[in-house]
């Protein structure tokens, strides 16, 4: 079940427009704390303002999220801790969320981590 830390110091996280499991920001979200956990983030913030608000929108406790990661989990549990708490209106807000309100800066982080 473990999942590696990236080390984000060599090689950015994942896209925010990555879906993982019906979720758009997971994948990056879970590079980043388990890099930050593993103190291998660099520049990278785990819980920036866009994942605070992302977990916000999902109604997840940050501290419950990063209990589950501690732990270990790799990516399918995260989706199917996600999938236990949050319904399908909840996720489809989260992504919009991202995609939507945030597209400006995920056009950015692509350009700067070489994705664009």
């Amino acid at each position: 079940m473990a999942e590696p830390a990236k080390d984000l110091t060599k090689a950015p996280p994942r896209r925010g427009r990555d879906e993982l499991g019906g979720y758009v920001w997971l994948a990056r979200l879970a590079d980043k704390v388990r890099a930050q956990l593993a103190g291998t983030n660099g520049d990278y913030v785990g819980y920036c303002d866009v994942s605070k608000e992302w977990l916000k929108q999902l109604m997840i406790e940050q501290e419950h999220f990063n209990a589950v990661v501690e732990m270990g989990a790799d990516d399918d549990f995260l989706v199917m801790f996600l999938n236990r708490y949050c319904d399908r209106p909840r996720r489809e807000r989260a992504n919009k969320f991202i995609l939507e309100e945030h597209k400006a800066d995920l056009d950015r982080q692509d350009a700067e981590e070489g994705y664009a």
